[in-house]
């Protein structure tokens, strides 16, 4: 992502201006790496005293459904911050349509050793057991279909064989069984960026724009999946989750893990089609990772197997 923001100055001056307690004369804002959806700023109070992010609504992702409605993004990411887990929102601008979000100062947890595992575990399961009621459902499959839709009418190239393995994904779908009455609150892009710790060693939750009710066991194979973990580290992720070994919830998760990268395959794949899209970003190339592990994991032996157990 560049430096210059000069395109979004008066944007970003006149979100700042309707929040409240925070001087606007001198303050400064720069660049926030990430944020594939919307443009994210770091804004510093003229006086110096406070910090807070800026979140630059995408209208277009969402006028073609490859984001939910902002109300629903912006009241989940609200709860979640009210809750603690995730950061307080400090003021919905509509013009220009922003969220305004307390920053949170640590660092990306990037660590695969059990105890970072044991950690996540542990946050998402406080989000899990919540008692949050997000204000969507979210379905894993159905999200693809959505914006995979978007890309078949857009004419973006897919992934060479992507069609041949649409029973099988169907046939995994089947088989997971999911239950709406079962949901609990997830954040479904759980991976480091999104996965902060503070200073004192707290994990915090950031970015709900695909937050939804939904099967928790999907958080923890999109986790398992975007960190890599290897057999043993999803073991313990579902063993430090549950209190327990258990072959049927592993098996679960590693069947939610190539439902994660069949959702994120569809997101990226769509992505390409929309403009205006975020330069430091390399859609196709996320595509392509999706894709291969999505496949490396249906080719695995133990794949029939894992079908088997969740019957």
């Amino acid at each position: 992502m560049g430096t210059d923001t000069k395109e979004y100055d008066d944007k970003i001056s006149r979100v700042l201006a309707q929040v409240p307690d925070f001087e606007l004369g001198g303050a400064e804002w720069q660049w926030l790496s990430g944020g594939g959806a919307h443009k994210n700023f770091l804004a510093t109070s003229g006086d110096r005293a406070s910090k807070c992010v800026v979140k630059l609504w995408n209208l277009e992702l969402e006028q073609i459904g490859l984001i939910p409605p902002s109300p629903v993004v912006m009241e989940n990411t609200r709860m979640a911050g009210e809750f603690g887990i995730g950061a307080k929102v400090l003021a919905v601008v509509q013009e220009p349509l922003s969220l305004v979000l307390e920053y949170i100062p640590g660092s990306e947890l990037e660590g695969n050793s059990d105890e970072d595992i044991i950690k996540i575990a542990s946050a998402a399961r406080n989000l899990h057991d919540s008692k949050i009621k997000f204000y969507r459902d979210f379905n894993p499959f159905a999200e693809a279909r959505v914006m995979l839709a978007a890309g078949y009418q857009r004419q973006v190239p897919f992934p060479e064989g992507f069609e041949s393995t649409r029973s099988t994904l169907d046939q995994i779908e089947s088989v997971l069984d999911l239950r709406p009455n079962q949901y609990v609150p997830c954040h479904n892009d759980l991976y480091s960026p999104n996965i902060i710790c503070t200073s004192d060693g707290q994990l915090r939750l950031i970015d709900y724009d695909l937050s939804g009710n939904g099967d928790r066991c999907y958080d923890l194979g999109f986790i398992s999946t975007y960190s890599k973990y290897n057999l043993d580290q999803t073991g313990k992720l579902v063993e430090s989750y549950f209190g327990k070994t258990d072959r049927k919830l592993l098996a679960r998760v590693h069947l939610f893990a190539i439902a994660a990268d069949y959702s994120t395959l569809a997101l990226w794949l769509a992505l390409q089609a929309v403009a205006d899209t975020n330069d430091d970003y390399d859609y196709a190339g996320y595509m392509q990772a999706s894709w291969e592990g999505m496949c490396a994991k249906i080719d695995d032996q133990e794949f029939g197997s894992r079908l088997e157990l969740c019957k």
